[in-house]
């Protein structure tokens, strides 16, 4: 095959179809600032203005992602469902047409490919959907968020060729066996949160170091109850206590008031960068690789070839800095306990697909290497040594200036969720909110009928 300057072209057009997302990593810093401050209307208006600078074609799921998310916060759950439909059908879309943008990612990086989301976003997606339809008051469209993250989960731990770590979210289950029981559908609540429970004390366990709530066995033993299996619900009664069971009673003249704490800030990423030298796509060696905190230095064996860098993302993990929060109303009183470790699924997310990332990066950099060495056999072919020495030397210098990790987040998920759970009398009440960093805080006007629930969202940062 004879190669022209033109595939010099290419490589450039590529390399630019990849690169910026400086703007989006600003825009980011910008949003947290902003949020931080409590300005969710200014978080909104920055990550609009750079829609088109900062986010490409490639980037509208991540986009839809933040912008779902910051639009809840302010209370418009109608727009924040609408948005997080649009991220959702995209995501969807971008499964099933994965290799429509492969050229791209062998010349650039990852961060030319249609982000669709990593698994963990893609069913928060749906838990916050789903909070936005309770925040309506739309028990049957947060239903359908329910189903959508059971296909989901199901989905991740069946079908799969690579079997992730994460496959299975306690969370989501314990919020749809919640919202079955709103439901009054007794029986998949039971079932809902029986698996919730096997998921905290298996996997959850195993991999995050999480343990399960301690409200989880009360609603197991009281969504058995009311669906009149007793004998389940004395054999749960037997695993974690005997005196679980009482708010089935007391639901019958008390409403509950379910707050969802958003808690902290998600984790973002940022370029690492190693040195390798190649030889030829078997000779070569690199400073660093997977491994311990997902990359681990080490040494170069190689003394002489062609020397590049190559980007991997580095995960940035915050944790919380309100640990707990205790919640009063009306003289009851409650406390937040730790229900999804985001922060945690994302650590063991990356580092799961770590070993294929260095894989995908050091074949793109192959191609980068071979690209460049075929555009300097054309310019000698075309216009002597000089030329072609020069050709070589701009493709390889273009591709280094381009090279760059994927840095998509979703990057205004919280670090982690937490749950408190207050049963009051019917009316209108104020949740009064105290926290170690940030001081004291109401949402007031929170109408409790008897037998039913609340779930009002909150939101804590950093």
């Amino acid at each position: 095959m004879v190669h022209s300057p033109r595939a010099v072209t290419l490589c450039l057009a590529l390399a630019l179809a990849a690169c910026g997302q400086t703007k989006m990593v600003q825009t980011s810093g910008a949003i947290r600032e902003q949020m931080i401050a409590g300005n969710y209307p200014g978080a909104l208006a920055s990550l609009r203005q750079s829609k088109n600078q900062g986010f490409k074609e490639q980037d509208r799921v991540v986009y839809w992602m933040n912008e779902g998310m910051i639009l809840h916060l302010m209370g418009q759950y109608k727009q924040s469902a609408d948005v997080l439909e649009q991220a959702e059908r995209r995501s969807k879309e971008l499964y099933t047409k994965r290799i429509s943008k492969q050229i791209k990612a062998a010349f650039t990086s990852n961060a030319a490919t249609d982000y669709e989301g990593e698994d963990y976003e893609k069913v928060m997606i749906n838990v916050v959907k789903a909070l936005d339809y309770l925040g309506l008051g739309n028990l049957e469209g947060a239903m359908v968020e329910a189903r959508k993250i059971n296909e989901k989960l199901l989905l991740y731990n069946t079908k799969y060729e690579h079997k992730n770590v994460y496959n299975q979210d306690a969370f989501a289950h314990w919020l749809m066996g919640l919202l079955f029981e709103m439901e009054r559908s007794y029986d998949d609540a039971r079932i809902a949160y029986v698996k919730a429970m096997e998921v905290y004390q298996n996997e959850f366990a195993a991999n995050y170091g999480f343990q399960p709530p301690p409200y989880l066995g009360e609603d197991i033993v009281r969504a058995a109850i009311l669906s009149n299996a007793n004998d389940i619900a004395e054999e749960y009664k037997g695993k974690y206590g005997q005196k679980l069971g009482e708010t089935a009673e007391l639901l019958k003249t008390q409403g509950e008031i379910v707050l969802i704490h958003l808690n902290g800030e998600g984790p973002t990423k940022s370029d690492f960068v190693v040195n390798c030298v190649f030889i030829s796509p078997t000779n070569w060696g690199c400073d660093a690789e997977p491994g311990g905190a997902f990359m681990k230095k080490t040494t170069i064996t190689i003394s002489s070839g062609t020397e590049v860098k190559v980007a991997f993302p580095e995960l940035h993990i915050f944790e919380p800095q309100n640990p707990q929060i205790d919640v009063m109303i009306g003289g009851r009183e409650g406390r937040t306990y730790p229900a999804e470790p985001i922060n945690a699924i994302a650590a063991k997310t990356m580092a799961d697909k770590m070993h294929r990332i260095f894989r995908d990066a050091i074949i793109r950099v192959i191609t980068k290497v071979a690209s460049a060495k075929a555009a300097g056999a054309a310019g000698k072919k075309v216009g002597g040594g000089a030329l072609g020495f020069l050709a070589e030397k701009s493709a390889s210098a273009t591709m280094q200036a381009f090279e760059e990790a994927d840095k998509r987040a979703w990057t205004t998920l919280p670090a982690r969720i937490d749950v408190a759970r207050v049963m009051v009398p019917p009316g209108t009440h104020t949740v009064q909110i105290n926290k170690p960093r940030g001081g004291p805080a109401t949402i007031p006007g929170v109408k409790v009928e008897a037998g039913k629930r609340v779930v009002i969202t909150y939101r804590t940062l950093p």
